[in-house]
Formats: structure tokens, sequence, C-alpha cells
């Protein structure tokens, strides 16, 4: 990656000038470019001959870009879809606090980033200083993308795009920026929701998907599945992972290349920080890391404690700050790797009486970081108290069950399979292995379907080649898939065995991780 044009170039040395002058008050940040610079006629004509020549079909395009190579929605994962074989990529849009449309498919961000709250709450500054979560030494996020960062990567790529347009009133300035960047041509699909009068353009002109959901059920690492697939009427496919589907176009299997980010970069008022927020679940999270940031050790154990309320009841009242405070001592516990007995119990209790929200971006957020934080320090002892509230919600609902409800369900198991994962021991390998072995519509009866959170756990236990390889083998198309590239992308003699038992296809495939 490199600055854009000589004027970034001077500018980033008049603000490097500046701000030695000005000292270490004045931190020099990003900002995002909202106008692209102006495109060479001749790059241009080669750009929508390209474009022109995708839309013939088939044309592959990569959910949230190519995410065994990179975080969700990032840059690096929509290049790398391109490096792959692919077409364009499918991305969500959102909006920062300071206006700014940025890539994020979560209302929240802490599935990916170290921090609470909805996305809107943090301005683009806000968002790039959060850390990504991690879960075996793997981003889970990354640097946040602008909507106009990816244009540039567009045009430069000559990429198709399915635009997912997360919350309402983006509208405007999706199609201001589109046209802006001369890209209406590369955008073949937008999504129902927040986008009527987007898709009612004269200027969109739609392809139609040839198979939905092969990316839903990891159908996208069946060779025949995606031979079906691309045998169907339509123009495209969807797909979580490019390399299936190119090898079966034989298309190259990496052909890497470089990309440039336009942006600049200015310097803040100094009485203003990166960053900050003055009201909000992000302003709370800075006042506790000024007010209690030097914390070691069991010094947590209050902050985990506070607000809890009689022991044998879910708390019942809005969340409070007392639950705020709960949830960032959890997230530095796990940071700091504050392993004593004294807090791994106060993780457990916080995780058995989930806070209840009304406000679904903070339920049972004290319960989730805490199961994040049990699984960072490896609590193997904790793996029954995890299970335990897993089980919590047995998944049976109706028709009429509000979505929040749902949501709210959900939220208060999503960090747990992952923590399994990072607890190698008896207790989490068998609940693993009953779970990915369930049929699917047994499975159903807990809940959302969560096979390839289970597997990947699963598969960071210790297993036998055999055992492996028969997961390679499963029947249920999420475990086989999530499978096959868990042992191509993080390979060992065991994992290589098992593939040539079980999938030998595969390993003709290009590894994530060479």
């Amino acid at each position: 990656m490199s600055f854009g044009g000589d004027f970034c170039r001077w500018l980033a040395v008049i603000a490097l000038a500046v701000g030695d002058a000005l000292g270490a008050a004045a931190p020099i940040r990003r900002e995002a470019v909202r106008t692209l610079p102006p495109e060479d006629p001749a790059r241009r004509e080669w750009r929508l001959a390209e474009v022109a020549r995708r839309r013939l079909g088939p044309a592959v395009i990569v959910h949230r870009g190519a995410t065994a190579f990179a975080p969700e929605n990032t840059l690096h994962a929509c290049a790398y879809a391109m490096d792959y074989g692919a077409d364009g990529v499918e991305t969500d849009l959102r909006r920062a606090a300071d206006g700014t449309l940025v890539l994020f498919h979560d209302e929240t961000v802490e599935r990916l980033l170290m921090g609470f709250g909805r996305v809107r709450d943090y301005d683009l500054p806000g968002l790039l200083a959060l850390e990504p979560v991690r879960w075996r030494g793997r981003p889970q996020g990354g640097a946040v993308a602008t909507f106009a960062d990816l244009l540039h990567l567009v045009r430069e790529r000559a990429m198709l795009l399915h635009l997912d347009l997360k919350e309402p009133g983006l509208e405007a300035e999706v199609a201001g920026q589109l046209a802006d960047a001369d890209v209406w041509a590369h955008v073949v699909s937008i999504n129902e929701a927040h986008a009527a009068t987007l898709r009612q353009d004269p200027r969109f002109e739609p392809l139609r998907y040839k198979a939905p959901g092969l990316q839903a059920d990891r159908l996208d690492v069946d060779p025949a599945a995606v031979r079906a697939a691309l045998a169907a009427d339509g123009d495209m496919i969807l797909v979580d992972d490019p390399r299936v589907a190119t090898h079966v176009l034989a298309r190259p299997a990496h052909a890497p290349e470089r990309f440039t980010i336009e942006y600049r970069l200015v310097l803040p008022l100094p009485d203003v920080q990166a960053g900050a927020a003055t009201t909000g679940v992000p302003a709370m999270v800075r006042r506790l890391q000024g007010a209690y940031g030097p914390l070691r050790g069991d010094a947590f154990l209050p902050l985990l404690a506070g607000g809890m309320g009689d022991p044998n009841q879910v708390e019942s009242a809005p969340p409070t700050a007392a639950m705020i405070r709960r949830a960032w001592a959890a997230m530095e516990c796990g940071r700091q790797t504050v392993d004593t007995r004294a807090i791994r119990r106060a993780l457990e209790r916080i995780v058995a009486r989930p806070t209840f929200a009304e406000d679904p971006s903070l339920h049972a957020l004290d319960a989730l970081i805490a199961a994040r934080a049990l699984g960072q320090l490896g609590a193997t002892g904790s793996a029954d108290n995890l299970i335990e509230a897993w089980l919590r919600y047995d998944g049976r609902s109706g028709p009429d069950t509000p979505p929040a409800d749902l949501w709210r369900r959900w939220r208060e198991r999503m960090t747990i399979l992952p923590a399994l994962g990072e607890m190698p021991c008896r207790t989490a390998r068998r609940f693993l292995w009953r779970y990915v072995v369930l049929p699917p519509e047994v499975a159903a009866r807990f809940g959302p379907l969560e096979y390839a959170d289970a597997t990947r756990s699963l598969l960071a236990q210790v297993l036998m080649w055999d055992e492996i390889a028969e997961l390679v083998r499963s029947p249920i198309p999420a475990v086989r898939g999530t499978a096959i590239l868990e042992c191509l992308d993080h390979p060992t003699e065991d994992r290589r065995r098992a593939l040539q038992a079980g999938a030998p296809w595969a390993l003709q495939l290009p590894s994530a991780r060479p």
C-alpha cells in the first residue's frame, strides 16, 4: 500500500513537520478521502472493458471478501478475493459517527474488535483505534475500511460489487460516491433492505444469482455443488471462499497484484483526542480506561462483581454503568492474561448470569465478553460452565418469536464455542464432537446452527488423524467444508494425511498460509 499522488506525499511531509513542531500532543491521523483522483483515460477504457467481460459471467462474488486470507470487509480481504480468481465482492455498509461510510457487517463492534457499542457510536479514528479480537492468534477484525477506500480498489481491480446497506439513510451518499468514482457499471446486486431507491436507479444494471446459499452451508467448498450451481440459469454465484469455484472454472490459482490506498494525513485540533466520543458506550469505556487502566491482577475483582445483584437470579434491570464496567474489566482480564482462581470464578459468575437489556446491542454484553476472556485465559476448568451457558438457550421458538428476542438469546452464547476452542481439554472436546455430528434438524433445536465455529474449535483440540479425516468426510456440508479449509490453511502432518484420505482433490488448492 502507498500514498496516492504527489499531493498526499507533500501533505504527509508537511504534517510530519508540523507534528514535530507541536509535539506528541497533536497526533497525526488518517482521514478518509471522499473523492478519488482523476483517472487516466486509457486506464478507464481498460477498466470498463474488463467489467463488461466479467458481467458476461459466470461471475464469482465473494461474501465479505476472502476471509480465509484477511478479516472480513477489509480491503485486504477484497483484494485477496481478486488475487484468487474472483470477479467481485459482496460488502456491508454502515455510517460512523462522523458521517463516514464504512465497511462493517454487524451493528456492534465486539465480535471483531476489542470494544463495545454500535458502529455508529464511533467516528472513523475511533474505529481504527480498536484492536482486533484474536482467536488462537488469528485476528478476527482488521483496519476498518471506508467506502471511498473500497471504490479506489474497485476501480484499480475492475471489481464487481454487491452492496448490502445495513441501515437506512445511506442511499443518497452511496449513489453519489458511485457516480463520483464512475463505478455504477461495477454494481451487480443490491440487497433490498434500506435500498429501495438505489435499486430503482436507472444506472443500476443487476445480474442474477444462479444458486443462492452456496456460502451459507459451506457448499462453496463442495466441487459437485459448485459445478451444479454454475450450470444453473443466471449470471453469478456467491461464495465465502473463491478457491473451489475458480478451480472448477480453471482460472489461475493465485495471481497477486499490488494495490494502493488513497488517503491524507491530518492534524486534529490540540484539545481534541482522536476517536473521542462524548456520549454512549465508547465514552464510558474511555472513562474506564482513564480511571482504571493501571489495574492489575485481582484488583479487577470489585469491577467484575459490581452490580451483580441476587446471585440466584439473572439481572433483570436495564443495563447500567455497572454492566459496562463488568464487560470492560472482563475484556482487560483477557487482554492482559490476568489469570487467578478468583478472576476465573468471577468471570464464570458473569457468564452464568447475563445482564438483560432492552437494547439488543447491549444484551448479555458482560456475559459474552467474560466467556471470551475465559477462552483467552485457556481456563479448561471453566469448560463445563461455558457449556451450561450455551445450553441455556434451547432454541425453542415459534414463528411469532420477536427477532429481538432471538438476537438476545444468540448474543448470550456468540463467543462460547470459539472460547471452547481455546480450552484444550476432554470436556470441551467431547461436547464439540457431539455437536458437529448432530443432524441439522436436531442441532436446530439448540438454536441457530453453529457448525463452522464448532468445527474450528474442535480442530483446535487434540485429535488423531483419522478423527480429522472423519470431519473432512462429514455428511454435513458446513462441517466438511470448514474442516477442509482449516486443514488446508493451517496444515500439520496429520491434517495433510486426513485430506489425502478424505478429500484429496483439496490438496490441489492454494493454501492461505503457504
